[in-house]
């Protein structure tokens, strides 16, 4: 069984900013105003292990955009301000319907996309 515990938390935080630093250089960004939340991965210093292909993890995030979706709060992903993918409400996916099986998902920046796959496997 998942957790709920990432959606509960896009939905019900209304306002505010997270910075994550990395010896003073900013690692991440969150920011929740109204029903759009923001993440921003900057710079993250270290691999993820065991990371998923970029195909499944697209379609593991359509449960989560399902529900973000249906409690109208959009999640807009940021590689280096540069926005990637949007999650929930707001996305309006055109050929990413087809990856994702998902009308919640909307891959917006292919390339930047691959090149944050790159960075954390």
């Amino acid at each position: 069984m998942k957790s709920k515990l990432p959606a509960n938390f896009l939905i019900y935080l209304k306002s505010g900013q997270l910075t994550i630093t990395n010896k003073e250089k900013t690692a991440i960004e969150f920011n929740s105003k109204g029903s759009t939340r923001t993440l921003d991965i900057i710079d993250l210093p270290t691999k993820i292990p065991g990371n998923m292909s970029l195909l499944k993890q697209l379609t593991e995030a359509k449960d989560l955009a399902k529900m973000l979706s249906k409690e109208g709060v959009t999640l807009e992903v940021k590689h280096k301000g540069k926005l990637i993918l949007r999650l929930g409400k707001n996305a309006r996916p055109k050929l990413s319907t087809l990856v994702t099986f998902s009308r919640s998902v909307e891959i917006v920046d292919l390339s930047e996309l691959r090149k944050l796959d790159k960075e954390i496997s």
